[in-house]
């Protein structure tokens, strides 16, 4: 269809990412929780997925929100992600998310193949765990944020299909953040509207 429509690469990934089928939406919306949901929760974190989605936006690219109700980013980069000056604002908008949502328990999960991230974990041991002392807060290195996510027991921030299938509930943590420190507001792929 891409090729019949001349459709551009920005395009292809708006459409691969945000059309999904009606049950598929349906189910996943149902999960998604605002963030007084989350207040004294577990919450589990694809810390590249929801940093990427924020870093598109302040890049000024394209977010959507998908048919799901979930708010993601055209940018497909994931595996080749590099800090960028973007890199500080969008992990302080993410941070002051947390804070101001008040988890009782924050478990980040890094994909350890993407270059630094070691580093990038200490460093947001220390960010989290300042920004929110009264909860418990462990950052992880995994061979993919998808596996530890698909079985936490807890809400999970992520817009990777297979860990929101897998979830029992679901924050939208990039839009709350973006929301909140940008005046961030998700325009609908399709006719769906979010909670």
């Amino acid at each position: 269809m891409g090729d019949r429509h001349r459709l551009s690469r920005i395009e292809r990934n708006c459409l691969f990412r945000g059309i999904v089928d009606d049950e598929t939406a349906e189910t996943r919306r149902r999960k998604m929780v605002l963030p007084d949901g989350a207040r004294g929760s577990s919450l589990g974190i694809d810390w590249y997925n929801v940093l990427i989605t924020a870093e598109t936006y302040l890049k000024g690219g394209v977010l959507f929100l998908a048919d799901d109700g979930v708010t993601r980013d055209a940018a497909a980069v994931h595996g080749s992600w590099r800090r960028s000056p973007v890199t500080g604002p969008a992990t302080d908008a993410i941070v002051s998310a947390l804070e101001r949502i008040g988890p009782s328990r924050i478990d980040v999960f890094l994909d350890s193949p993407v270059a630094f991230s070691g580093e990038l974990a200490a460093e947001l041991r220390s960010r989290i765990g300042q920004a929110v002392p009264g909860a418990a807060c462990a950052v992880a290195l995994a061979a993919s944020a998808d596996w530890p996510l698909k079985r936490y027991q807890g809400i999970v921030a992520s817009s990777d299909s297979v860990v929101l299938d897998s979830a029992a509930k679901v924050l939208d943590l990039p839009r709350h953040a973006l929301e909140w420190r940008y005046g961030f507001k998700a325009a609908p792929i399709g006719g769906h509207r979010s909670p």
